[in-house]
């Protein structure tokens, strides 16, 4: 029982690390032979406690062949069985899996979790109806009409149906947008939570308030820094905080060589840094990051090698902002509307760069607030979280966060409108890193269809399996290969200027497509590779 105690403390213990955000390193499954296998032995294990009962019952109806039992009770044990197999398959299962934050018996021995599609935790109710309504009720309803050979017939159909999706879903993953995800080992669960090895070694005996003490040294670490850096955001994005000129100035105090600004829908930080280029000593290569979709999948595409005064980036950047704008009031009367809190609108839009409420801003208000932090509701985050800080984040992510009663999707551009745009500006579309392990197969070979020049392989956090996909795909499909940090500024510590991910030995291939840089006369090709028209504008 001691072990048994330990063992859930520990489930529960890595769901709140996996909560606390090291759900960012989560993978989810693909069709390949080790996912699989977790999946199937998972589901065999969780399959064979629900049948406990019909196992129980065999052994009854064995012992009344034999005589030991008299053959009445046969009836009663008959119904008995299906009485608990209901009991163990429809409502003991998602029971479970509910309390374990997504992992069933199966689940936590393998090392796998149900999650939402953004790989956050799925709510309780959803992972009931999962369990109890994809699993529970198929197995006793064709238990009921096929009897034994049913419960067989059953499970071929149900691992024909994950054969048949990208991620390994059943029916009711599709209808409900969950997926499986494997779980993110220790030293990311830890990375992403903010917290230290010794923090987690004893997850009965420590509190959790005292993860909060040990987080800033952990983000002090020394990490090695690449001489290359493509992905950087200056303040002229809304969610960084650098000038252009601040960017260059810890880019040389690190000796970087080449690094390009990619700020969010705008290309205009690229005037100051190729002025500041030369006087800094460091090659610059303009660059600009775009929101975009692909049927109906949100992603990010970085612009290489770009002709910034492009008027297609002036008209990109506008719309961007309007689409920005109609959501941000959208979002704040929705909040007014669903809590019925007031919040001062015309303050918040005169505190923003862009004039774009955000979810954090609303928080932020409510939570400086002293008349609003004793609401009910907003108290309950204060009270639980282990500090105000991860309250706030806490409360952002529940209310405005994807699925919460005040999540407004702002629509994007297509994928091929941006590629399109980026090309026409004489530049290189590359994929963005961000989010790129939650997209299929399919999709990918969809953006390489669209014209998709490279690809950034190389990022802080990026797990080995991803790396070695995206190598395998540039490989393939004649793709450049990038690396970039995605630096925001000091607020965001778990980012560091230079902190790419990328090996010394893997050097070779980013300047492959950075060998352009400083030269715009010439034109950056993969081996092996032709560049055509399109490419030779730079």
């Amino acid at each position: 029982m001691n072990t048994l105690r330990k063992t859930y403390a520990l489930i529960l213990k890595k769901a709140q690390l996996y909560r606390n955000g090291g759900w960012q390193y989560a993978r989810v499954l693909k069709r390949t032979r080790p996912d699989y296998e977790s999946h199937f032995y998972a589901f065999l294990i969780d399959l064979n406690i629900c049948l406990l009962p019909v196992y129980i019952w065999i052994i009854e109806f064995l012992l009344i062949l034999c005589g030991i039992l008299p053959p009445h009770v046969f009836d009663l044990l008959f119904y008995l069985m299906y009485g608990l197999l209901f009991l163990t398959s429809v409502i003991g299962l998602g029971l479970v899996t509910a309390r374990l934050h997504g992992q069933s018996i199966g689940y936590a021995y393998t090392g796998l979790k149900l999650v939402r599609r953004d790989k956050r935790p799925a709510p309780a109710i959803q992972v009931i109806l999962r369990q109890a309504l994809g699993i529970g009720v198929p197995l006793m309803v064709f238990g009921i009409v096929f009897e034994i050979w049913g419960m067989f017939l059953w499970l071929v159909i149900h691992m024909c149906i994950c054969l048949a999706t990208p991620h390994q879903q059943n029916l009711m993953d599709l209808l409900l947008r969950l997926v499986t995800v494997r779980m993110p080992d220790d030293a990311n669960l830890l990375k992403g939570a903010g917290q230290t090895q010794e923090t987690a070694a004893c997850p009965v005996k420590e509190p959790v308030k005292k993860t909060v003490q040990v987080r800033e040294p952990v983000r002090q670490e020394p990490q090695a820094v690449s001489p290359i850096d493509l992905h950087i955001r200056s303040n002229y994005s809304d969610d960084a905080q650098l000038d252009v000129e601040e960017i260059f100035k810890q880019a040389r105090a690190k000796n970087m060589e080449i690094i390009s600004i990619t700020d969010h829908n705008c290309a205009r930080a690229n005037a100051p840094a190729n002025r500041l280029a030369g006087l800094y000593g460091i090659q610059y290569i303009p660059g600009v990051e775009f929101d975009c979709e692909l049927e109906g999948t949100r992603l990010r595409i970085l612009g290489y090698y770009i002709d910034w005064t492009s008027p297609v980036f002036d008209a990109l950047e506008r719309d961007s902002l309007k689409r920005e704008k109609d959501a941000s009031m959208v979002r704040a009367r929705l909040f007014q509307e669903t809590t019925g809190i007031q919040i001062d609108i015309r303050s918040l839009l005169e505190s923003s760069r862009f004039q774009v409420i955000s979810g954090r801003d609303i928080t932020r208000m409510v939570f400086h607030n002293e008349e609003t932090r004793q609401l009910p509701f907003v108290r309950r985050y204060l009270d639980t979280a282990v500090s105000a800080r991860e309250a706030r984040r806490l409360f952002e992510h529940d209310i405005f966060g994807k699925g919460g009663p005040c999540y407004v999707r702002p629509s994007y551009p297509q994928a091929s409108h941006i590629i399109r745009a980026i090309h026409d500006a004489g530049g290189l579309a590359v994929m963005a890193n961000w989010h790129l392990d939650s997209l299929s197969r399919q999709e990918l070979d969809r953006l390489v269809k669209l014209g998709i020049d490279g690809v950034e392989v190389f990022m802080t956090g990026t797990t080995e399996d991803l790396t070695v996909r995206l190598l395998d795909m540039a490989n393939r499909e004649k793709l450049f290969v990038t690396a970039g940090s995605d630096y925001h500024g000091p607020a965001r510590r778990e980012e560091q200027l230079g902190v790419t991910g990328l090996p010394e030995k893997a050097e070779g291939l980013v300047r492959l497509f950075t060998s352009a840089a400083g030269n715009p006369g010439k034109t950056p090709a993969p081996a092996g590779m032709q560049t055509d028209n399109r490419k030779g504008n730079h």
